[in-house]
């Protein structure tokens, strides 16, 4: 999968919360968001239309970015409120940190079956 069509399918997957999704494709999409995100702060210094677009685009992610997340938490074994940890002051982001970057659960849980290495799709 490439980074464009990880991306596309954080898109196309913006509210589906079932399933998962294996490693590299969740961190191909958010190497693009983290990508845009660059863009706009630099961009919006400079003009207040860029600004706006920037918070629009921000607040429109969010919901994708989170249901990817609950999907990769998903493929690691644990349960999606795990995301929530990230509001714990400094230790919490590195816990949600490791588990994101945790190898996929090798076998079958209770939100489906593991991701084929080099698989296309986004469960």
């Amino acid at each position: 999968m490439t980074f464009i069509q990880a991306y596309e399918q954080m898109w196309l997957n913006y509210i589906n919360f079932r399933g998962r999704a294996e490693r590299s494709a969740y961190w191909k999409a958010m190497v693009i968001n983290l990508a845009l995100s660059i863009i706009f702060l630099f961009t919006t210094a400079h003009s207040s239309l860029a600004s706006t677009i920037a918070d629009l685009y921000s607040i429109a992610a969010f919901i994708p970015g989170l249901a990817l997340t609950i999907r990769r938490l998903h493929d690691t074994n644990h349960h999606g409120g795990w995301w929530v940890i990230c509001l714990v002051p400094i230790a919490g982001p590195i816990v949600l940190l490791v588990f994101l970057a945790m190898r996929s659960y090798p076998s079958e849980n209770q939100w489906g079956t593991p991701p084929a290495q080099g698989d296309s799709a986004l469960y």
